[in-house]
């Protein structure tokens, strides 16, 4: 612990004058990673920049991020320091960056670097629809821990979210074909499904998506559907298999109960809750999640049948004995409580 004690100290005492003279043990030349900026690739001469750290937490940061291992990571660093001066150059984030400084004038320096950073090539959406700030606080925030795939992730979508603002903005926003869908589903279909109005918010959000938006009109007439009991989708169908109960009036269609309760319900204890969280899922569109959950209560039910049977054995084996008993004392045996047996079809 002494050696680090030293470290912290002499660090602290070289913050108080803010120069050259503050040289942060950043290992640039040391730490080959991916895009780490000219000084990683010619470690022959010294790295072009001496980073000062002075951006809140830097302290910290430096005892988690510089010790070699795998969060060693000297370039987040560099990221947060750049962030806090407004010196970000980095073309998946400087416009975003830009514009903001220019809506909300934060510091002065959206600085020219952010220009250039975004290269000729690239096309700048401004974002102003409503509540885009709320993203834009998201993406920088994940772009300060290096999770550039989410920020990629955020900016498409706001992207996205932009395009649509200006197409229900424009004067025949109807004209547009997913718009048209969407009023044809609303008009064809009474729709009274729990969120409905979200959905069609959501849609009209994304529309300039149309591939998306597609999936989601997909999934609110799948959602009106189930509601309506009126859903014929395989998946859907094999989840009502499983089901003891089936769904409301129309799920009986004139079969006796234990007609439906056929060979494939559940019956293991708790399967209501994988019936429940398997339509849950359904009606998310999440297929791959529903196909696992009817695969996994399939083999609990297995495993729950086959306990039960062995359970029946043993009570079968019980009554025998007690009959060849033929002691003078009664033995006292536990009431074993009978299992709900399974109904035969």
């Amino acid at each position: 612990t002494s050696s680090s004690h030293h470290h912290h100290h002499h660090h602290h005492h070289n913050n108080n004058h803010h120069n050259g003279s503050n040289r942060n043990p950043t290992p640039l030349s040391r730490s080959p990673i991916a895009g780490s900026g000219s000084g990683s690739r010619s470690p022959s001469r010294s790295p072009p920049q001496v980073f000062t750290y002075t951006y809140p937490g830097w302290k910290n940061d430096r005892k988690l991020l510089l010790v070699p291992g795998p969060a060693n990571n000297p370039l987040l660093m560099q990221r947060r320091q750049a962030l806090y001066d407004g010196t970000v150059t980095d073309p998946i984030i400087a416009p975003l960056i830009h514009q903001t400084q220019t809506q909300t004038q934060t510091r002065g320096i959206a600085g020219e670097g952010a220009g250039e950073g975004a290269g000729a090539g690239t096309s700048i959406v401004v974002w102003n629809y409503p509540h885009h700030e709320r993203e834009l606080e998201k993406a920088l925030r994940h772009y300060r821990d290096g999770k550039d795939d989410i920020v990629a992730e955020i900016i498409t979508h706001g992207n996205t979210r932009q395009k649509s603002h200006i197409i229900l903005a424009s004067t025949h926003p109807t004209t547009h074909p997913i718009l048209q869908e969407l009023d044809a589903l609303k008009e064809g279909k009474h729709l009274n499904y729990r969120g409905y109005r979200t959905d069609i918010k959501m849609v009209e959000k994304i529309c300039s998506d149309e591939i998306q938006a597609r999936e989601r009109i997909g999934l609110m007439q799948r959602r009106q559907a189930v509601q309506d009991d009126t859903c014929i989708e395989p998946l859907y169908r094999s989840i009502q298999k499983r089901n003891r109960k089936g769904t409301g009036e129309g799920a009986n269609n004139g079969k006796s109960e234990s007609e439906r309760a056929s060979a494939s319900a559940w019956s293991y204890p708790e399967h209501e809750r994988d019936v429940e969280n398997a339509i849950k899922y359904f009606l998310r569109g999440r297929d791959t999640f529903v196909q696992r959950f009817v695969k996994d209560g399939d083999r609990k039910e297995k495993a729950y049948r086959k306990k039960l049977q062995r359970m029946q054995m043993q009570m079968q084996m019980q009554k025998v004995t007690k009959v060849t008993s033929k002691s003078t004392f009664k033995p006292v045996t536990k009431r074993v409580p009978t299992p709900a047996l399974i109904p035969v079809s």
